[in-house]
């Protein structure tokens, strides 16, 4: 895969699972994902283009390779922004060491500590499908008690760790009626990443662009200026942004990025 042929100064951030890359994989989602292609390629003198997700680097080449892409973003935020990637000319994946040189080198053990404490009180399990990553460790919770939420969550600030609390979307492979528990390092996280990406490279968060499916893509999409939730995504994900697309998908995405092209053209 190459990555896009130009960059512009506009940033247009992606969640990758279940916004960019569709799982079901039908041929009209795939369809409407080339065209997407081409329409970023076509504009990439505007555009400069990022995905962020809590997928593993080599999940996304796996899901990348089975949904036939063929255009890499200028940037990967990689296992939920805790790993930064430039994307060469070329294709050539770089990583960018000083976002991660923030983090606690200490950070497994921390999270070792809390895990054990959580699992003996038997409040969450282990995931293993989004790959393998140094910053990030991934746990399900089983049941509605906000109070155990908070305790996990107030155990994390005990051991200066942050920790992403949000509802499993199953069209993603995720199993029904769970939470998603993901340790990172204070300091890493989707809108993080984005922050660090705009500060470093002097893209202006207020007039950038974001796309996701659910609860951990909304701090996200109020960061930037134009945020949207999609049309496919979940109900929490919908109830809680004002804005969402009326197309799923790349057709969702299609919609914005179009207006967005032909309102610059007109000024």
């Amino acid at each position: 895969m190459e990555r896009f042929t130009n960059e512009g100064r506009t940033l247009v951030c992606f969640d990758f699972d279940e916004t960019y890359f569709p799982h079901a994989c039908t041929s009209e989602q795939l369809e409407h994902l080339r065209r997407l292609e081409d329409f970023i390629e076509q504009h990439s003198h505007r555009l400069s283009t990022m995905w962020v997700t809590g997928s593993s680097l080599e999940t996304i080449l796996e899901k990348a390779k089975r949904a036939e892409m063929r255009y890499f973003p200028h940037r990967i935020a990689s296992s939920l922004g805790t790993e930064l990637y430039q994307v060469t000319a070329s294709g050539q994946l770089e990583l960018d060491t000083g976002f991660s040189s923030r983090f606690p080198p200490d950070f497994s053990n921390r999270v070792s500590e809390i895990v054990a404490k959580l699992e003996k009180a038997r409040l969450i399990e282990p995931q293993t499908n989004l790959g393998t990553s140094t910053w990030m460790h991934n746990y399900y919770y089983f049941g509605e008690n906000e109070d155990d939420i908070e305790l996990i969550r107030s155990i994390a600030r005990d051991f200066g760790i942050a920790v992403n609390v949000s509802r499993c979307n199953p069209l993603a492979g995720d199993p029904i009626g769970a939470y998603d528990i993901d340790f990172i390092p204070r300091g890493a996280g989707k809108t993080a990443a984005v922050d660090y990406v705009c500060t470093r490279f002097a893209f202006r968060a207020g007039e950038a662009y974001a796309f996701g499916d659910s609860g951990n893509d909304l701090a996200m999409l109020k960061h930037v200026g134009n945020g949207y939730v999609l049309g496919n995504g979940t109900e929490q994900a919908k109830s809680e942004h004002d804005r969402v697309t009326a197309g799923s998908y790349a057709e969702g995405m299609l919609e914005v990025l179009m207006r967005f092209v032909q309102e610059t053209r007109s000024h």
